[in-house]
């Protein structure tokens, strides 16, 4: 509309010049409209409809609210059992109504000074009310202002109304902030629906005994949940991405798991590779921070270390040299879980500037890799999972 309306005043003869001041006056007095009308919101002056919120009795005037809003217009004038009343009850929270009745009134609202609850509930009646202008300005604010105290009930807000950019801004942040949501007193106020969607999530990178215990707060503080929503989110924490010490020290003493289903997990860790670890994305390099070097045996040998922020599933590790001598050259590369067992992948001689690792797939944290030539310096170090793609059999027919 707004580029419509500027082409038509391109097209109009300028106005004399006293026009200015007579267009100037008719500004004031809008101006002055607007706040005689603002001033009319929850006053007894000239209302003809009283709605009953919370026990509350809020005088408002009909031909505002249907002018403002077709769900008022509906509701006041579409000969529903309500135009004929005089006292409306209304089960909607009173704070936000307040609030979205005073922006029916006077058009303008402070988000800032809002709480998260009310501001979340006023999206709802600014849906329910078709107010697409304060939904959409809600939402903006709200992905101005997600922190780890409100992300789980945007979330459940995002879910609840079908917001899709909404849920993409959580989405984001849990993924960047994982931990501090978890161990945020807020999470345990998740809907049971949110809780399975986030926990479906692979991108939803936590240490998976951070999760469980998370989880099993969560189901303790719920009174009214039942046994399939006990089964179905354990169900959804992999249990098998916990080390032994987790399962037996963490896990078990809570009875989640019986005997034998911890015999299972244990044997299911042995084909961990082909679980879907939280935050892998095959071909990605999980090694993020910089070598840290420390010399043995008196300076002869030196050892590269690398220690990951959290432990991932990899299955290939690449050593990138920078190659001062033509010379075989045996380097050593192990891995370790805990830093406290380690497995050694490769100890072969190289001479090319890149040496490339495959191995079985495992939950790696720490990498180290040694050489025996106090010269050699290494560039970086890759780790990741790599998938295989299976060949395609070619079949041949003859006639």
């Amino acid at each position: 509309m707004a580029s419509v309306n500027e082409e038509k005043r391109k097209d109009t003869p300028s106005p004399a010049k006293h026009v200015d001041s007579v267009n100037h006056e008719e500004i004031e007095d809008t101006a002055l409209l607007a706040i005689h009308i603002a001033g009319l919101c929850m006053k007894e002056d000239k209302a003809d409809v009283t709605f009953v919120v919370e026990k509350e009795r809020i005088p408002a005037h009909r031909v505002i609210l249907a002018a403002r809003s077709e769900y008022f217009q509906a509701l006041l004038y579409g000969g529903l059992e309500e135009t004929k009343q005089t006292e409306i009850a209304l089960q909607v929270p009173l704070q936000p109504f307040q609030y979205l009745l005073r922006y029916i009134y006077s058009g303008s609202m402070s988000l800032k000074d809002m709480k998260d609850e009310d501001i979340l509930d006023t999206l709802g009646l600014a849906i329910q009310y078709g107010f697409p202008s304060v939904e959409k300005a809600i939402i903006n604010y709200l992905s101005l202002h997600v922190s780890a105290g409100n992300v789980c009930a945007i979330l459940d807000a995002g879910r609840l109304f079908d917001l899709a950019d909404l849920l993409a801004v959580c989405d984001e942040f849990v993924d960047r902030n994982a931990l501090a949501v978890l161990r945020h007193e807020t999470f345990q106020n998740l809907t049971f629906e949110s809780l399975c969607r986030l926990l479906d999530r692979d991108q939803f990178d936590a240490p998976e005994v951070d999760i469980f215990l998370a989880v099993h707060k969560w189901y303790q503080a719920k009174e009214d949940a039942d046994a399939d929503q006990y089964k179905k989110i354990y169900d959804k924490v992999r249990f098998p991405l916990m080390s032994h010490n987790e399962l037996v020290t963490v896990v078990r003493p809570t009875g989640v798991l019986q005997s034998d289903q911890l015999l299972n997990v244990v044997a299911e860790k042995e084909t961990l590779y082909k679980l879907r670890n939280r935050g892998v994305v095959p071909g990605e390099n999980v090694v993020k921070d910089k070598i840290v070097w420390s010399q043995l045996y008196d300076g002869r040998i030196r050892c590269a270390d690398v220690v990951l922020k959290k432990a991932h599933v990899i299955n290939k590790i690449e050593v990138c040299y920078k190659m001062k001598s033509t010379d075989n050259v045996l380097y050593c590369v192990d891995v370790s879980l805990d830093g406290e067992c380690w497995h050694r992948l490769a100890a072969l001689p190289h001479n090319k500037p890149t040496e490339v690792v495959h191995f079985r797939a495992r939950e790696v944290r720490y990498i180290e890799v040694t050489t025996s030539d106090k010269y050699e310096d290494i560039d970086s170090i890759k780790a990741m999972l790599h998938m295989k793609q299976k060949k395609k059999k070619l079949h041949s027919t003859s006639d």
